[in-house]
């Protein structure tokens, strides 16, 4: 989306260090399965990649700006590290079926419309192996950045207000039926809402995190 690419360009959102409940994520998986292979949708300025990069994870990335891949780049070559990064859209993922131990989604397919996440869901579960899991953190539809919008719908919003989101041209904000509906493709699927406040109970933001497995096929059928 243009707007990302701006953003970008502009020299915003560059976060330089990996958000915790990624670093969590991978030491734990990597604990069981040193040979993991990520790839990470809308991986921005490549805060997780460089992250994953240097524990000797295997990992690619795809994001629609190229601003934030070349940054991504940048960071690695800096460190002599190597990731598979693409400018690209997660509605045709240019990896190969079954080549990934883990799908990493930190808000980024809700940069999209219902129906692209829809699509870019099936995708995912194409390039997982069996087994393979997704880790993805959606906003939920309580979010104050969706009930202030100017035009807020149940596949995308639009017109946004609240402070720190005015620049993104729209986001997908979900209830706990549409997470559901969204991720039924998948199984041992967990949801969990998280939301911060004020001391007077106004809520700041809110968000699910959603941890889903693509089903075994010898078991399919």
């Amino acid at each position: 989306m243009a707007s990302w690419e701006s953003i970008y360009q502009a020299g915003k959102q560059l976060n330089r260090y990996p958000f915790s409940d990624i670093v969590s994520l991978i030491f734990q998986m990597k604990r069981d399965n040193p040979a993991l292979k990520v790839l990470e949708l809308g991986c921005g300025a490549g805060n997780n990649v460089v992250f994953m990069a240097s524990e000797s994870v295997t990992c690619a990335a795809i994001d629609c700006s190229k601003s934030a891949i070349d940054f991504a780049q940048a960071r690695l070559s800096e460190r002599n590290l190597n990731a598979d990064l693409k400018v690209g859209c997660f509605t045709d993922l240019p990896w190969p079926d079954e080549c990934f131990d883990l799908v990493i989604d930190r808000s980024a397919l809700n940069c999209v419309p219902k129906p692209q996440i829809e699509v870019a869901l099936q995708q995912v579960l194409r390039v997982l192996r069996p087994k393979g899991r997704l880790f993805s953190q959606m906003y939920a539809d309580s979010h104050p950045a969706h009930n202030s919008a100017l035009n807020a719908t149940s596949e995308f919003t639009t017109g946004f207000r609240y402070e720190g989101y005015q620049d993104i041209d729209g986001l997908y904000f979900a209830s706990e039926k549409d997470v559901t509906l969204l991720f039924d493709g998948f199984e041992k699927v967990n949801i969990a809402l998280s939301t911060s406040q004020t001391l007077s109970g106004n809520i700041l933001s809110a968000q699910w995190s959603i941890s889903a497995f693509k089903p075994d096929t010898d078991q399919v059928g």
